[in-house]
């Protein structure tokens, strides 16, 4: 398959010729029959970085919460995940991948709830469909532990069964924790576990408006004291948007150091940030634009499709990146490249993907969109033209638009 007339990120005209899964060469021009693209934008398939697969699309089957309080609609979706047959939640998680693909989003890092009394049945639905899918999607799973329970010997020996399942990776959220000591012995039974079986870890971190919440720090010094680099990951980190500017940049030093990723969530950081608070509200998006000119690898995430949370999702990365446009400050065209990469080379370099990227003989995982500009595709947020997973196409749209004036 070759395909023709389209341009890079950088804005570089390219053809590509695709044999098998592979992409076979990388030319101005290849001679040869194709289809034309019309100059479309190409990128390597997006990397949706933050996913709660076994929380997607809930409102099919529970009620909607009746306020916009984060912690009061958070009560509601666990009493509905609580309540899941197996079989509705592997046909919940289905459905998740069909609206993944069609958005362009080939690799999704998910956390899935290892604590409850439901979690067998999570870990068999997303086990089944990470294998039903293996040709169309990269899944990467971390066994969450959501962290309403106390962090005990039952809680530790859960972990240790997700790793029995399969699980990529562990993580949790400390500051739930009833005190700082258990947060931090939380954190460092996490990290023995994750080093000695040599898996990733991506923490749900500091998801707090308040500014004492410093276990970052906590997991930054575990990582280099153990020297485990480029494997963990800090989600959210909410935190980071209320902390005095002396600290948060001294955490960032130390975030580069130790090779460790922050993914951001914008549409779930507005919505959790500010919680607590009547007006004025926090953003609670933490410094994206900061986190990046200080060398920090920042990743994007979509987050909750259709859930108690956000009823309105649909787990398009598009638009988690207009919210973070909006919520950052991310609008002027200095930042659009920056925002692609967020979704793209900086999620497989959170993710530890290999074999990724617009390269001949990486893997022809790919994405075309329905614009020739970075600006267009961000702004207006088109349905995609084209997702090419493994050498063949699972997703086209043909779709044209007329108006009269």
């Amino acid at each position: 398959m070759i395909l023709k007339n389209l341009r890079t990120l950088e804005g570089k005209k390219i053809d590509m010729e695709i044999n098998g899964d592979r992409i076979v060469k990388i030319a101005e021009n290849i001679e040869g029959e194709g289809i034309d693209l019309g100059g479309r934008i190409v990128s390597p398939g997006l990397v949706d970085s933050h996913a709660h697969i076994d929380s997607n699309f809930l409102l099919d089957l529970c009620k909607e919460a009746s306020t916009p309080k984060f912690e009061e609609a958070l009560k509601v979706l666990m009493e509905c995940k609580e309540n899941l047959t197996e079989n509705e939640i592997y046909s919940l998680m289905k459905k998740s991948i069909i609206y993944y693909i069609k958005a362009g989003s080939l690799y999704v890092r998910t956390h899935v709830m290892i604590d409850g009394k439901k979690w067998r049945e999570r870990l068999n639905s997303i086990m089944k469909v990470k294998e039903e899918f293996k040709n169309k999607i990269f899944i990467q799973i971390i066994g969450f532990i959501q962290s309403y329970d106390y962090f005990n010997d039952e809680i530790e020996e859960r972990i240790w069964k997700a790793i029995d399942f399969g699980v990529d990776g562990i993580g949790g959220q400390p500051h739930l924790q009833p005190s700082v000591e258990d947060g931090i012995r939380m954190i460092k039974k996490i990290f023995d576990i994750a080093t000695q079986k040599g898996i990733l870890m991506d923490f749900h971190a500091d998801y707090s408006d308040d500014p004492s919440s410093r276990f970052s720090e906590i997991i930054v010094s575990e990582a280099l004291r153990r020297r485990y680099f480029n494997k963990v990951s800090l989600s959210h980190l909410l935190a980071m948007h209320s902390y005095h500017s002396d600290y948060a940049l001294r955490l960032m030093k130390w975030l580069k150091e130790a090779g460790i990723s922050v993914i951001v969530s914008p549409i779930t950081e507005l919505e959790g940030s500010g919680a607590f608070e009547d007006y004025p509200k926090r953003r609670g998006i933490p410094r994206v634009r900061e986190m990046i000119y200080n060398g920090v690898n920042v990743a994007l995430g979509h987050d909750d499709i259709q859930n108690q949370l956000n009823p309105i999702g649909d787990g398009d990365l598009l638009k988690a990146s207009f919210a973070l446009m909006i919520g950052d400050y991310m609008y002027f065209s200095q930042y659009f490249e920056d925002l692609f990469k967020l979704m793209t080379y900086n999620g497989a370099k959170a993710l530890n993907i290999n074999e990724y990227g617009l390269k001949e003989g990486m893997k022809a995982n790919l994405v075309v969109f329905e614009g020739n500009n970075l600006k267009d595709i961000l702004v207006e947020i088109k349905p995609r033209r084209m997702v090419i997973s493994n050498g063949k196409i699972v997703y086209e749209n043909y779709s044209s638009e007329s108006i009269a004036i």
